[in-house]
C-alpha cells in the first residue's frame, strides 16, 4: 500500500512537471528542424543517459567477470602442483596404512 501511494505521488509530480514545461522548442539537427515540447526533450535526455550509464555498468560487469575467470585460471595453474603433491602424500599414507593393517 506505501508503495502504491508513493507511486502516485510521484506520477503526481511528473504530471505537474509535464505541465509546467510543456512550451514548445525548436529542435534543430542538421537540416531538420521541429518543433518538440520541453518536457519531451528533459525526459528524453534523461533516458539516454540513464541507459548510456547502464550499457557502460553491464560493459564492466562483463570486464570483471572475464578478469576473475582467468584469475582463477591462474589460481587453478599455480595450485595445480601443491595439489597433486597434498593428492600423493595422501594416498600414499592410505597405502601404507593399508599395508601396516594386513
Amino acid at each position: 500500500m506505501f508503495i502504491l501511494i508513493l507511486a502516485l505521488i510521484f506520477a503526481l509530480l511528473i504530471s505537474i512537471f509535464a505541465l509546467q514545461n510543456a512550451a514548445l522548442v525548436p529542435i534543430q539537427i542538421f537540416w531538420f528542424t521541429k518543433n518538440v515540447p520541453l518536457v519531451l526533450i528533459i525526459f528524453g535526455s534523461a533516458f539516454f543517459g540513464a541507459l548510456i550509464m547502464l550499457l557502460l555498468a553491464f560493459g564492466r560487469g562483463l570486464i570483471l567477470k572475464h578478469k576473475a575467470r582467468l584469475n582463477n585460471q591462474q589460481l587453478s595453474k599455480d595450485l595445480q602442483p601443491h595439489l597433486q603433491r597434498t593428492t600423493s602424500t595422501i594416498s600414499d599414507e592410505a597405502s601404507e596404512k593399508n599395508s601396516s593393517e594386513n
